[in-house]
């Protein structure tokens, strides 16, 4: 059990003993004074008990949202992190924080999130993506340029090692239609989004052309043949 006034220090060495992730995480949210340490070492460790750290921030953000919510900023300088696994988890983290944001501190970072689309990093790219219907439902008002900028990722260029990857752009695809598939009772644009995910039943990746012929069966009155 996480005793009061643990120090930083002692934190990472009672990680660092492999607790039971699911005990840890109820204890953490219990004892939260223990949250802004564990951002701190995510911030600061030189070793691997920051993504230890980091994917319990991410999974106490999608429990219970309103516990790491206060830390928004902190959790906000983590997408510039020079680990892309840091970086990969604060992008999620912040989609579910922003499903309780009272405060509408999305304003200040909705450009810089958002433009993370453009990355050069196709997973970078899809944690945006996969996670914005959360955001379209918090906050309908941006429905609209969110979808737009998910119907441009076929103009879009990702890199793998360094080099263009058409390949990347089809799994984004799909990623843009399981998103879609979210909100698409909702949303003001679909026609543009049926028109994109109809051309993508000929897409040249086997599980896009599934996704997108599943996609129209399910929203579409005249399905496409499968």
């Amino acid at each position: 059990m996480i005793r009061n006034k643990i120090t930083p220090d002692e934190l990472i060495k009672r990680i660092q003993t492999k607790p039971d992730e699911d005990e840890f995480i109820s204890e953490v949210m219990e004892s939260t004074e223990i949250i802004p340490l564990l951002l701190n070492i995510i911030q600061t460790d030189k070793g691997k008990t920051k993504f230890y750290c980091n994917k319990v921030i991410q999974i106490i953000s999608e429990k219970q949202p309103q516990l790491i919510y206060p830390y928004f900023d902190e959790v906000v300088n983590l997408i510039h992190d020079s680990n892309s696994f840091i970086k990969w988890g604060a992008i999620i983290t912040l989609s579910d924080l922003i499903t309780v944001d009272e405060d509408d501190r999305l304003a200040a970072i909705y450009e810089e999130y958002f433009d993370l689309i453009d990355s050069e990093s196709m997973i970078t790219a899809a944690n945006v993506i996969g996670n914005a219907w959360k955001i379209i439902k918090k906050n309908p008002e941006h429905e609209n340029d969110i979808t737009q900028r998910m119907l441009r990722i076929t103009k879009n260029t990702y890199l793998n090692k360094g080099e263009l990857s058409p390949e990347c752009t089809n799994v984004l695809i799909g990623h843009v239609i399981d998103c879609f598939d979210k909100y698409y009772d909702v949303s003001s644009n679909k026609e543009s989004i049926t028109d994109f995910v109809t051309a993508q039943t000929e897409n040249p990746r086997p599980q896009v052309s599934k996704k997108a012929k599943v996609f129209i069966g399910k929203h579409v009155s005249t399905p496409i043949g499968r």
